[in-house]
């Protein structure tokens, strides 16, 4: 072989060699750039599940919150006229003055605290009837760790010790605790904010008794997301009976919870 020959081969293996390195260059900004579709792709679609799967228990969650507002009651006897009449003075909506008519960041503390009783009907022994006592239930919306969780329950001691004692019974021998059908409890997680709105119904139909609204807003935020991810949800509930000041709000940071 010539000295051409093998300078001919020499430039052949440097040409392949260039090439490769070119080639290989070509294919890394290629997988980089296919990459980053396919990371994109995937945080669109778990964004979008997110949000569809949180929307949705958003709005089961405070359905649920809403029907127990509206039966939010003062404690009530029956007379044996048949009338009936306040028993044991107002049993108050408890509101935490945090988020009380302001949207704010959710923390560690009770949100809202009420009571339903069914009424009492003292003993009319002329007709042969006992004494039938009402039934009391403790209501509750509170969050932890930017869990919201909303419960129901006819048991004293399933409320959280910062429970403030106008909640419960007024007359355990006559609003008995104990009874736990219809009780339950709903969570919601990745709860941001929390809002509760309490205005008079001026607009309402007059029924001879005064009524108002609470509104409940929620705002979820995505965790550990690149970007920002949010999303709100709000109900507003009709309570009857009830004036402006028979909502009592507690001093900002009330009812703190583990």
């Amino acid at each position: 072989m010539n000295n051409t020959q093998l300078c001919s081969s020499k430039n052949r293996q440097a040409v392949t060699l260039t090439e490769i390195l070119i080639a290989t260059a070509v294919f890394s900004l290629f997988m980089i750039s296919a990459f980053g579709v396919f990371s994109s792709s995937q945080t669109g679609f778990e964004t979008g599940a997110w949000r569809i799967q949180r929307q949705k228990q958003a709005q089961i969650f405070l359905l649920r919150l809403k029907e127990i507002i509206e039966k939010a009651n003062h404690a009530y006897e029956i007379r044996p006229d048949g009338k009936t009449a306040r028993f044991g003075g107002d049993r108050p909506i408890i509101v935490n003055g945090t988020w009380r008519d302001k949207l704010a960041p959710s923390s560690n503390n009770a949100v809202m605290f009420f009571s339903i009783t069914t009424p009492f009907v003292p003993a009319l022994p002329e007709l042969g009837q006992a004494n039938r006592n009402g039934i009391w239930k403790g209501c509750a919306l509170e969050c932890v760790n930017q869990t919201l969780r909303c419960y129901q329950t006819g048991i004293w001691n399933n409320m959280p010790a910062v429970t403030p004692a106008a909640i419960g019974s007024p007359d355990p021998g006559k609003f008995v605790f104990g009874n736990i059908t219809g009780d339950f409890s709903i969570r919601l997680e990745d709860v941001s904010g929390i809002g509760v709105f309490v205005e008079a119904a001026t607009q309402s139909v007059n029924i001879g008794r005064p009524e108002l609204f609470i509104t409940v807003e929620v705002q979820l935020e995505k965790p550990r997301s690149r970007t920002r991810v949010s999303l709100s949800e709000r109900i507003t509930a009709r309570v009857q009976d009830r004036e402006m000041d028979e909502v009592t709000t507690a001093p900002t940071g009330a009812f703190p919870l583990n």
